[in-house]
């Protein structure tokens, strides 16, 4: 019998296994390591995200009208918040997202306090100036469905007596539907500083009754509502926006960025009759 024959196949089959276990276990410990690196770095992520949300609770507490940077700790981490106001000013804006039909858009006339009420009485409205109050609304076509949008507006305003009123309009730049008792609006054109919009030019109540606010509603289709001001005059604040950063001792950082449009009043009101005194039964 050949003994160093087996020998030599013994020492073969030995190296094998011990290559094997060695690629095995190898395998194992970078594994580890890999499973060690990320789970500190979700910590780390999550740690940040944790100081960002807290950043933004912060800010919402204080409710802050006007733009501030703040640092404060949170842990093993810290975060950088700002805070700043939704339009007020005399650029165009456009709404950050799509009304769906059906749904309502609010643009406010009337700038806030700082726990969100109303200012009715302030001087920074939009038809503060002497003269025509006028605004124009823009809307878009949605790519899908091809439904032409229609728009009903609801003009919230405050009376000469001190009452609280509404004024209805309602566009509709389709010339099919004929059914609906809608003003015709024109052919989609350049306005509100964008190609391809219907316009509506609104004129608003003027002085000594003081305009609120506008309930926008499309029907038919979704749309996009943009709004353009009058030259001279500036929008108030539609809401505001918070931005928070949390950072943690390692440098790992996570953002949030938060926007929200003041409360608008339950679309219910929108369709029944209500009143801020009691409303006396007539007998007809």
């Amino acid at each position: 019998m050949d003994t160093k024959k087996y020998q030599g196949q013994t020492v073969l089959i030995t190296v094998l296994i011990l290559t094997i276990a060695l690629t095995v276990a190898l395998s194992l410990i970078r594994r580890t390591a890999t499973d060690v690196k990320t789970t500190g770095q979700l910590e780390e992520s999550a740690r940040a995200f944790s100081a960002a949300e807290a950043g933004i609770e912060d800010v919402l507490k204080r409710a802050s009208g006007t733009s501030a940077t703040i640092q404060s700790g949170n842990g093993s981490a810290t975060f950088a918040t700002t805070y700043t106001t939704i339009a007020g000013s005399s650029a165009v804006y456009t709404y950050p997202n799509s009304t769906q039909k059906g749904d309502v858009a609010t643009l406010w006339l009337v700038p806030h306090n700082a726990d969100n009420s109303l200012d009715e009485s302030g001087a920074e409205y939009y038809c503060k100036e002497a003269g025509a109050c006028t605004i124009d609304l823009c809307w878009e076509q949605p790519v899908t469905p091809t439904d032409i949008p229609a728009v009903e507006i609801g003009i919230l305003y405050k009376n000469a007596a001190g009452a609280y009123d509404i004024q209805r309009l309602a566009y509709d730049p389709d010339t099919v539907r004929t059914g609906n008792n809608f003003t015709r609006a024109g052919a989609a054109g350049t306005a509100c500083g964008k190609s391809g919009v219907y316009t509506a030019t609104l004129t608003l109540p003027a002085a000594p009754e003081r305009p609120l606010a506008l309930r926008l509603r499309p029907y038919y289709n979704e749309t996009t509502f943009t709004i353009s001001p009058l030259s001279d005059r500036t929008l108030p604040p539609q809401g505001f926006e918070v931005s928070s950063t949390g950072t943690t001792d390692s440098g790992v950082t996570r953002k949030i960025v938060v926007k929200k449009n003041y409360d608008a009043p339950a679309s219910i009101f929108d369709y029944v009759l209500y009143a801020n005194t009691t409303i006396a039964n007539e007998a007809y």
